[in-house]
């Protein structure tokens, strides 16, 4: 029996107090097909938010998915405190090839998931010392320093910088594979190494279709009142710098059609900015963050939903997204407008909705007042392409399979 392992500091599991996220979903397939699964992350993660509190350095849970548990640091916001639970994570996993080989098995694969990207001085150890025939996939979710040069303004030459960047080069030189849930990340990475000489696979994020058999209660979570004759639009996810909603709080805040209705529904840094910026709006609704579970039901009461990433001079989504709330959304079955500076992305490739440029409230306003003018039979159709494109591409049954071609041709 194979052992994969997959590193990442953020994992997030019903079995650790979280909710499924994309690796543990993986390893779940994975394992019902004969492989040996282990995640090992932190104690504490900002987003989506847990914190299991551990004695000692780690905690092994072996219930559904074997997960090592390796302790960390509380932290807030994207200031110090994130990067020296980077620094933690990394330590910890020096543990790791000394824990009972009864408890954590000798890995065939190890999975680097970014960000963040400090661990792959760990796993160029790990191959070194102990583990040197196991091959190694570096998978990228953010490229990483170019989004902290574009969204938090460091310079290229700051040392900061220049070390991700260094760490950055090391991950796609000493990789087996990369995989990316960006679809053109192959072209950045080409950028960064000089060459295409590197084995690359996109496998995009995906869904987990929801096993019910009861209808949830929207009331249960949520105290709020969205009437039926308005015209309703949802933001429902992290409120962060890298997902703006200040150009939808503004141009929904002054349509001159009193029908038309904003629900924030989340939770993150930026909550006490969007609250300010929205109070003076009588149509403007925040709540905060709901069990993931009860999400589609609020979803599926809205009339369209919205998301924004980066801003006009955003240059990095040029390589592509792969959101995860889109996929919330494609599962709601409404239609999708994006505030991005991409055409490679879910909502284009399924023909969803519409992508507008980031901040540009004109466009935007057409975007809206287009789908209010819509008739209800015209814009589910929007809303079926992209849960057809989601049930066809997207959920995690699929993903785990591609997943898995990529184990066997490497091992």
């Amino acid at each position: 029996m194979k052992n994969i392992w997959f590193i990442n500091q953020y994992i997030s599991s019903p079995d650790i107090e979280g909710d499924g996220y994309r690796h543990y979903y993986i390893a779940k397939n994975l394992a019902k097909n004969g492989y040996r699964t282990t995640l090992i992350t932190s104690s504490f993660a900002h987003a989506p938010y847990r914190h299991n509190k551990i004695k000692g350095l780690f905690k092994l849970v072996n219930t559904e998915i074997k997960t090592l548990i390796l302790k960390g640091n509380v932290y807030s916001g994207n200031g110090i405190g994130r990067i020296m639970s980077w620094v933690w994570f990394s330590l910890g996993l020096l543990i790791v090839p000394f824990i009972s080989k009864k408890k954590i098995q000798a890995p065939d694969v190890i999975v680097l998931s970014s960000l963040p990207i400090l661990p792959i001085l760990n796993i160029v150890l790990m191959k070194w010392l102990f583990y040197p025939k196991a091959k190694f996939i570096f998978e990228v979710r953010d490229l990483w320093p170019l989004s902290v040069i574009e969204l938090g303004n460091y310079g290229e030459k700051n040392i900061f910088i220049r070390f991700l960047s260094y760490l950055e080069k090391l991950s796609y030189k000493k990789a087996d594979l990369i995989i990316s849930v960006i679809p053109k990340a192959d072209l950045h990475i080409r950028e960064v190494l000089g060459h295409a000489n590197f084995n690359f696979k996109w496998i995009t994020n995906g869904f987990e279709i929801p096993e019910r058999t009861v209808k949830l209660n929207l009331a249960d979570v949520l105290d709020i009142d969205i009437s039926k004759s308005n015209f309703n639009i949802a933001y429902a996810g992290t409120l962060v710098t890298a997902n703006p909603l200040d150009t939808i709080i503004e141009v929904v805040g002054n349509h001159n059609d009193r029908r038309v209705q904003l629900y924030i529904l989340g939770w993150g840094p930026e909550k006490d900015r969007i609250i300010e910026l929205s109070k003076n709006y009588d149509n403007i609704h925040l709540h905060d963050r709901i069990p993931k579970k009860y999400v589609t039901e609020f979803l599926s009461r809205m009339d369209l939903l919205f998301m924004g990433k980066g801003t006009k001079e955003s240059t990095i989504y040029k390589f592509g997204t792969s959101q995860l709330k889109t996929f919330d959304y494609f599962y709601a079955g409404k239609p999708i407008i994006q505030a991005l500076n991409s055409k490679e992305n879910p909502v284009t490739y399924a023909k969803a909705g519409y992508v507008v440029q980031p901040e540009n409230e004109e466009e935007l306003l057409e975007r809206i007042d287009y789908f209010l003018n819509l008739d209800i039979t015209a814009r589910r159709e929007y809303g079926n392409r992209g849960h057809k494109y989601l049930m066809e591409n997207c959920t995690y049954k699929q993903i785990s399979v591609e997943f898995q071609k990529c184990i066997e041709k490497l091992l």
